[in-house]
């Protein structure tokens, strides 16, 4: 079972293996990777709590009974499957199974699932965009109220006179809660983009070397799963952001995200993911003393895992610290693909992103 950090002793050793790390970070080779479970400190779901709200959304929907019942029995199906609970993603897989069983065979081949009968393309089709609408909504909806955990992370860092003035940070999210508590905070952030209503990717920005004149305490984020925010340009060849986050997505607009289904590990290869992974890949295997901080990360995507267990494999020098209240180190270790459970160079500390962070500044403070 997850600990809770309640014990005293749990929580002399989180505080102890928190002030290890800040140690180690002063040595400015901090890396910062952030998954959905940091995000959620802002009130943003997690992959399982969006399958709960597809699943709430789909009874008011009154556009399509066919695809209210279709998801009604998919979810049933995969929810007497799993104990643990299903993810958006098992339900977008599921589907996307049967559509590429039924793409081009609608008289040859015909499914039943539960009381619905004679599933066809459109109500696969129409299903998908239904659920992909549900993710960039609900993504976007920031709670800022809650974002004072993310301003309190990021200040901890660059907050410290003569402390760390440039932070990298790789994220599988899509939203905005990185870019505004730069915002809050004053804090330059560079994302890989140039412009100011019309801002275009150009991904060299992230290779320009500090100007020693400017000690604005700095972000370089890089999303390398995308952004809610991009779209591909008028050129048709490289791409824009929508400068105002809170308005409405024009539906003509491609949308620039991996969303959570069987195809993301092809996505990923091709632009602009393909670049940005690469760059976490060259963050953590070419330092030679790399410190991974990873936040709310579940290691489900083995792209990712595949980079983090190199680093591990290749540099003896190299040290992980993993926050997440419900992981386990077997839990990593099977993800990872080797044994860490007795490797000191891996440290997890089992408690939440809020908790960790509030610790993180008391301890910060101190030093």
């Amino acid at each position: 079972m997850p600990k809770t950090n309640d014990n005293p002793k749990e929580m002399e050793n989180l505080k102890r293996d928190i002030r290890r790390l800040l140690g180690i970070a002063a040595e400015e080779n901090l890396l910062i990777f952030l998954g959905a479970g940091a995000s959620k400190a802002a009130g943003l779901p997690t992959m399982k709590e969006l399958s709960g709200i597809i699943l709430k959304d789909k009874r008011s929907n009154t556009e399509s009974k066919d695809v209210t019942q279709f998801l009604s029995e998919i979810i049933s199906i995969l929810e007497t499957e799993s104990q643990k609970g299903i993810t958006v993603e098992q339900i977008l897989e599921m589907i996307y199974h049967l559509e590429f069983l039924t793409k081009n065979r609608e008289n040859k081949i015909s499914f039943t699932i539960g009381k619905f009968k004679n599933i066809n393309h459109q109500v696969l089709s129409s299903s998908i965009a239904f659920i992909k609408n549900i993710i960039r909504s609900k993504c976007h909806k920031i709670n800022e109220l809650k974002i004072k955990t993310h301003s309190s992370f990021l200040e901890t860092f660059l907050g410290t006179p003569g402390g760390i003035r440039r932070l990298n940070i790789f994220t599988t999210n899509w939203d905005f809660t990185i870019e505004i508590s730069c915002d809050k905070l004053n804090y330059k952030c560079i994302d890989g983009f140039i412009g100011m209503f019309n801002a275009f990717e150009n991904f060299s920005i992230f290779d320009e070397t500090p100007n020693d004149n400017d000690r604005l305490p700095t972000v370089c984020l890089y999303k390398l799963h995308g952004s809610l925010n991009w779209f591909l340009g008028e050129s048709k060849e490289k791409l824009s952001i929508i400068v105002n986050r809170d308005k409405e997505r024009q539906p003509t607009l491609p949308n620039f995200i991996v969303y959570p289904t069987p195809f993301k590990f092809k996505e990923i290869l091709g632009y602009p993911y393909s670049d940005l992974i690469s760059r976490f890949s060259d963050a953590i295997l070419k330092h030679p003393h790399p410190l991974l901080l990873v936040i709310g990360y579940s290691f489900v995507d083995s792209h990712i895992n595949k980079k983090i267990s190199s680093m591990l494999a290749s540099n003896e020098h190299s040290n992980i610290f993993i926050v997440d209240p419900r992981l386990t180190l077997k839990d990593i270790s099977d993800s990872l693909g080797r044994d860490i459970e007795q490797d000191a160079r891996v440290t997890l500390l089992q408690t939440s992103f809020e908790k960790f962070t509030a610790h993180l500044k008391g301890l910060g403070k101190n030093e």
